[in-house]
């Protein structure tokens, strides 16, 4: 965090590669946030830098009071975002995680992809069944890959609180997963 802010401090000076790395370090989670909730890459990749614009349009006045950049970005996108589902008159979807393209690498077989696939399309069946606290924990958490804190930042909880959450929405995500026949129930001995 102290690198963090020795880049905001350089980038409020005009150095303009302190900015571009502030950009390089959170770029990557921010999108991967945004494009949970938009369906659109377009839409989310102007979001990001939607989200950079008013971050750094706002940074002499960003305080340094131990909240890490991430979460503060994080804050700033989910506003964003439901500003977008606002302004669309719709609430938000929830991005269906099948809809997921990588690169095909040399090794994947056609099985293997097709199997992967399935998997998927019930964890994101799972992940809507989940409470909204639950579910939110393991979108930061989980798929945004925000630690605890920037978590419990973001969502205005206690880190205990968020320890909680993620704690009961992975044992919710294994009982429904086991409910839905995706993983089997192994008694342990």
């Amino acid at each position: 965090m102290e690198h963090e802010h020795t880049l905001i401090d350089q980038a409020l000076e005009g150095n303009r590669s302190a900015l571009n790395e502030l950009i390089s370090i959170s770029w990557n989670p921010l999108y991967r946030f945004i494009s949970y909730k938009i369906k659109s890459q377009e839409d989310a990749k102007e979001l990001t830098q939607e989200t950079f614009l008013k971050a750094f349009s706002a940074l002499s006045t960003y305080k340094k009071t131990g909240v890490p950049f991430s979460a503060y970005l994080t804050r700033i996108a989910h506003n964003l975002v439901i500003d977008f589902w606002r302004k669309k008159g719709r609430s938000p979807l929830m991005v269906d995680l099948t809809n997921d393209h990588h690169p095909m690498a040399e090794n994947d077989r056609p099985e293997v992809l097709a199997v992967n696939k399935e998997i998927r399309v019930e964890l994101a069946k799972v992940l809507k069944e989940l409470p909204d606290d639950q579910r939110q924990t393991i979108e930061y958490r989980i798929i945004a890959g925000l630690p605890i804190k920037d978590t419990a930042l973001a969502m205005g909880k206690t880190e205990a609180a968020i320890k909680m959450l993620q704690q009961r929405a992975l044992k919710n995500m294994r009982s429904l997963l086991i409910t839905h026949g995706i993983v089997e129930n192994q008694v342990r001995g």
